[in-house]
Order: C-alpha cells, then sequence, then structure tokens
C-alpha cells in the first residue's frame, strides 16, 4: 500500500511540474500582470493568412485582460473591420499567463497558444511580437482603452445561441 501512495505522490508531483510554471523573474511577472490588466485596442500588422482563409496586412483589435491572480486570469478578444465593426467581426474568450516574461494566450476556440515574448509594455502602450505557432513575424502596436464599449460584445456573447458555451461569435468575412 505504502509503494501506491509513493507512485501517487510523485505522479502528482511530475504532474504539478509539467502544467506549473518554473518562475525565473516572480517580482517582474506580477508587475506585467498588474500592467496588462485592462483594455487595449489597436492594429496587428503582418502579411497574413489567418484561420478565416483572410488575407491582408492588418486588421483591428481590441483585447481585455481580467487579472485573476498574481500571473494571469482571463478576457476576450475581438478581432474586426473598422469600417463594419458590428458585421465583420470575431469574438472570443482567453485566458492568460505571465511566465518569465512571457505572456501566453490560451483561446476558447481551440486555436493555437499565442505567445507574446518580445514586447513593451506601460500604462498606456502595449506593443511588440505574438508568435501563434503559425505566422513568423506579428507585430501588435496597442493602446490603453478606457473607453471601449464592451456591453455590445457581452450581450452578443451571454445570449447567442449555438456556440456550445464557448462564447466565441464571427460574423461576415471573419465566419467563412
Amino acid at each position: 500500500m505504502k509503494k501506491i501512495f509513493t507512485y501517487l505522490a510523485l505522479f502528482m508531483t511530475a504532474m504539478t511540474t509539467l502544467n506549473s510554471c518554473d518562475r525565473i523573474s516572480d517580482i517582474e511577472d506580477r508587475h506585467e500582470a498588474r500592467t496588462i490588466d485592462g483594455t487595449w485596442t489597436g492594429y496587428i500588422d503582418t502579411y497574413y493568412v489567418d484561420r478565416w482563409g483572410l488575407t491582408g496586412n492588418s486588421y483591428r483589435t481590441t483585447m481585455y485582460f481580467e487579472r485573476e491572480n498574481a500571473y494571469g486570469g482571463w478576457g476576450y478578444e475581438v478581432d474586426y473591420d473598422i469600417n463594419s465593426r458590428y458585421d465583420d467581426y470575431y469574438y472570443c474568450k482567453f485566458t492568460w499567463e505571465v511566465c518569465n516574461g512571457t505572456i501566453r494566450l490560451r483561446y476558447a476556440d481551440s486555436w493555437n497558444d499565442v505567445y507574446i515574448r518580445d514586447y513593451r509594455l506601460n500604462d498606456n502602450y502595449f506593443e511588440g511580437h505574438m508568435d501563434d505557432g503559425c505566422s513568423e513575424d506579428i507585430y501588435f502596436q496597442l493602446s490603453y482603452d478606457s473607453r471601449f464599449d464592451w456591453n455590445f460584445w457581452r450581450t452578443r456573447s451571454t445570449t447567442r445561441s449555438g456556440d456550445n458555451g464557448t462564447n466565441v461569435m464571427a460574423s461576415g468575412k471573419f465566419a467563412k
């Protein structure tokens, strides 16, 4: 019986190690998580062929980060055509974590995790490079946005049928 408990303890330790972040820069990670908390709006620029089959050089995005603990939390993102914001859009929830200066986003639609490694962040400005596993150079430039109205998106995500609880919505050219 003691052997079973020993193996179970070793297994649980291994699983914790695989799922946790070995923090090297604890103070910096906490600071980044506090700073990123809030709404950010701007552009993502790259030549891309994205998951919807669209190609282009840039699109508008707004991201909301809600901190749940010292290192991360949850949020949502809406990508949209600036000329038809409520007709051509993609909205998705995500969880996020800061670990050793890298911000990892995990999207509810099971898209690849996105890693933000090379970035500059302060109370008003967030810019850098993202890696989604598909593109090599995704540059983003966002500004803190205390005026963005999330009511339309929150209402649509909670009342929309057919999203199977993932709170993923798309319309127009983003829904292809």
